[in-house]
Protein backbone atom coordinates (compact mmCIF):
# COMPACT_ATOMS: atom_id res chain seq x y z
CA UNK A 1 0.00 0.00 0.00
CA UNK A 2 1.30 3.44 -0.95
CA UNK A 3 1.85 5.99 1.81
CA UNK A 4 -0.44 8.99 1.69
CA UNK A 5 1.17 12.37 1.19
CA UNK A 6 1.12 14.56 4.28
CA UNK A 7 -0.50 18.00 4.41
CA UNK A 8 -0.32 20.55 7.21
CA UNK A 9 -3.42 22.77 7.34
CA UNK A 10 -2.81 26.00 9.30
CA UNK A 11 -5.83 28.22 10.00
CA UNK A 12 -7.37 29.79 13.10
CA UNK A 13 -10.96 29.12 11.95
CA UNK A 14 -11.92 25.74 13.44
CA UNK A 15 -14.95 25.33 11.17
CA UNK A 16 -12.85 26.00 8.08
CA UNK A 17 -10.25 23.50 9.29
CA UNK A 18 -12.88 20.82 9.99
CA UNK A 19 -14.48 21.17 6.55
CA UNK A 20 -11.22 21.19 4.62
CA UNK A 21 -9.67 18.45 6.70
CA UNK A 22 -12.63 16.22 5.83
CA UNK A 23 -12.22 17.01 2.13
CA UNK A 24 -8.48 16.36 2.16
CA UNK A 25 -8.50 13.22 4.31
CA UNK A 26 -10.15 11.26 1.53
CA UNK A 27 -6.76 11.25 -0.25
CA UNK A 28 -4.14 12.61 2.14
CA UNK A 29 -2.89 12.43 5.70
CA UNK A 30 -3.75 15.77 7.31
CA UNK A 31 -2.40 17.44 10.43
CA UNK A 32 -3.66 20.81 11.65
CA UNK A 33 -2.47 23.85 13.56
CA UNK A 34 -4.58 26.81 14.68
CA UNK A 35 -1.90 29.52 14.66
CA UNK A 36 1.10 30.36 12.52
CA UNK A 37 3.44 29.79 15.46
CA UNK A 38 2.17 26.28 16.24
CA UNK A 39 2.02 25.58 12.51
CA UNK A 40 5.65 26.53 12.00
CA UNK A 41 6.69 24.36 14.96
CA UNK A 42 4.80 21.38 13.49
CA UNK A 43 6.20 22.10 10.03
CA UNK A 44 9.78 22.11 11.31
CA UNK A 45 9.35 18.89 13.28
CA UNK A 46 7.19 16.98 10.79
CA UNK A 47 7.66 15.55 7.36
CA UNK A 48 5.05 17.31 5.22
CA UNK A 49 4.59 17.35 1.46
CA UNK A 50 2.40 20.49 1.35
CA UNK A 51 1.31 23.36 3.59
CA UNK A 52 -2.12 24.96 3.28
CA UNK A 53 -1.95 28.26 5.11
CA UNK A 54 -4.30 31.07 6.08
CA UNK A 55 -2.99 34.62 5.75
CA UNK A 56 -4.77 36.41 8.60
CA UNK A 57 -4.61 34.57 11.91
CA UNK A 58 -3.19 35.97 15.17
CA UNK A 59 -1.78 38.84 13.08
CA UNK A 60 -3.00 40.19 9.74
CA UNK A 61 0.20 39.01 8.07
CA UNK A 62 0.80 35.79 10.06
CA UNK A 63 0.70 33.68 6.91
CA UNK A 64 3.35 35.82 5.24
CA UNK A 65 5.58 35.55 8.33
CA UNK A 66 5.15 31.77 8.24
CA UNK A 67 5.95 31.51 4.53
CA UNK A 68 9.01 33.78 4.82
CA UNK A 69 10.39 31.63 7.65
CA UNK A 70 9.68 28.42 5.73
CA UNK A 71 11.13 29.57 2.42
CA UNK A 72 14.29 30.84 4.17
CA UNK A 73 14.89 27.48 5.88
CA UNK A 74 17.09 25.18 3.75
CA UNK A 75 15.21 22.07 4.96
CA UNK A 76 11.74 23.49 4.25
CA UNK A 77 12.14 25.83 1.30
CA UNK A 78 11.17 23.30 -1.38
CA UNK A 79 7.91 22.25 0.25
CA UNK A 80 5.02 23.97 -1.55
CA UNK A 81 2.75 26.41 0.27
CA UNK A 82 -0.83 27.12 -0.76
CA UNK A 83 -2.05 30.38 0.78
CA UNK A 84 -5.80 30.67 1.30
CA UNK A 85 -7.16 34.08 2.22
CA UNK A 86 -10.28 36.13 2.63
CA UNK A 87 -8.17 39.32 2.60
CA UNK A 88 -9.76 40.76 -0.57
CA UNK A 89 -13.21 40.54 1.05
CA UNK A 90 -11.99 41.96 4.38
CA UNK A 91 -9.58 44.67 3.21
CA UNK A 92 -10.19 45.16 -0.50
CA UNK A 93 -6.52 44.37 -1.16
CA UNK A 94 -6.01 41.77 -3.86
CA UNK A 95 -3.06 39.58 -4.84
CA UNK A 96 -1.72 38.49 -8.18
CA UNK A 97 0.72 35.59 -7.92
CA UNK A 98 2.57 36.54 -11.10
CA UNK A 99 2.92 40.19 -10.08
CA UNK A 100 3.55 39.55 -6.36
CA UNK A 101 5.56 36.30 -6.43
CA UNK A 102 8.83 37.95 -5.38
CA UNK A 103 7.48 39.03 -2.01
CA UNK A 104 4.60 36.58 -1.36
CA UNK A 105 6.89 33.54 -0.88
CA UNK A 106 4.10 31.05 -1.62
CA UNK A 107 3.63 28.63 -4.49
CA UNK A 108 -0.06 29.30 -5.08
CA UNK A 109 -2.95 31.14 -3.49
CA UNK A 110 -6.71 31.25 -3.61
CA UNK A 111 -9.50 33.29 -2.11
CA UNK A 112 -11.75 31.78 0.54
CA UNK A 113 -14.14 30.11 0.38
CA UNK A 114 -12.69 27.53 -1.97
CA UNK A 115 -14.87 24.65 -3.16
CA UNK A 116 -13.81 21.04 -2.66
CA UNK A 117 -13.03 20.41 -6.33
CA UNK A 118 -10.93 23.58 -6.61
CA UNK A 119 -9.05 22.80 -3.41
CA UNK A 120 -8.25 19.26 -4.50
CA UNK A 121 -7.21 20.49 -7.94
CA UNK A 122 -4.74 22.99 -6.47
CA UNK A 123 -3.39 20.39 -4.04
CA UNK A 124 -2.86 17.84 -6.83
CA UNK A 125 -1.07 20.42 -8.95
CA UNK A 126 1.26 21.44 -6.11
CA UNK A 127 1.99 17.80 -5.29
CA UNK A 128 2.65 17.03 -8.97
CA UNK A 129 -0.03 14.36 -9.05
Amino acid sequence: MQNKKRILLVDDDEDFVDINRTILESKYEVDVAFSSQSGLEKFKSGNFDLIILDLMMEDRDAGFSFSYAAKNDPKLKNIPILLLTSTPKVTGFSFDLERDKDWMKVDDFAEKPLGAASLLSKVKKLLNE
